[in-house]
């Protein structure tokens, strides 16, 4: 079922120029390290994300990443969104999937973003499910992106998400801090950010560095307002 998923969204992101007049997304590398407190661990891997445009306002969307470790399985995670987009905000939906060898968790929710000049205001609520863990939960993030100039980028984010298990239910804050810069005259753009957990059981803090080649022809901020702008807010969900 995994390669299944991963192939079909890399067979979206394909397809989209024969489909759409218009495609733009970017795929990147990642490096990471997550700090439990009593262990911490480095981390790499892959992303990707393309949107394109279907009929009228509609746009389609599609996100994907790997992630290993030495010392853990390799992550995954695809995200497709249908949303309607205009000049004045974004509004629509998503299901996504994410796990490792042994556990796989489904969500699905709801998506929006205002556009202002120099910023813009996203959020998504979702519910989500894992079989293997017999985990259910539901949650919400919000995050603001500040344009300093087209192509340079500062977020943060803030988000809530309860947890049920078969013991006891849990609630998890996260927040955290990033941004984006893009080459003057050359595609590739550099990102770096924090993000941090806060569960009953302790904190998780991950810290993240990585580099984009982006296509389509467009600044950071055409990205944000005409592009593939929704894989943040969405897994900042912590579901």
């Amino acid at each position: 079922m995994r390669n299944w998923i991963i192939g079909a969204a890399a067979f979206l992101a394909v397809a989209a120029p024969s489909v759409a007049s218009a495609q733009t997304g970017y795929v990147g590398a990642v490096y990471g390290e997550a700090d439990t407190g009593a262990a911490d661990g480095d981390f790499y891997g892959a992303e990707g994300a393309v949107a394109f445009a279907g009929s009228g306002s509609i746009v389609f969307e599609v996100d994907a990443s790997l992630t290993d470790s030495d010392d853990s399985d390799t992550g995954y995670g695809v995200v497709g969104h249908v949303y309607s987009r205009n000049d004045s905000h974004l509004f629509g939906g998503f299901v996504g999937i994410a796990g490792s060898d042994d556990s796989e968790t489904w969500t699905a929710g709801l998506e929006a973003a205002k556009y202002y000049t120099n910023w813009t205001l996203a959020g998504a609520v979702a519910y989500g499910s894992n079989d293997d863990a017999d985990v259910d939960g539901y949650g919400v993030n919000v995050e603001a992106r500040a344009f300093v100039h087209d192509n340079f980028r500062l977020n943060g984010n803030v988000g809530w998400a309860n947890l049920e298990g078969p013991a006891d239910d849990e609630d998890v804050v996260v927040y955290g801090v990033g941004g984006e810069y893009q080459l003057a005259n050359v595609p590739v753009s550099f990102t770096a950010g924090w993000n941090t957990a806060d569960f009953d059981a302790g904190d998780v803090d991950v810290w993240t560095i990585g580099v984009r080649y982006n296509f389509g022809g467009q600044t950071l901020r055409d990205r944000d307002r005409n592009g593939a702008s929704q894989a943040s807010v969405v897994s900042g969900l912590a579901l």
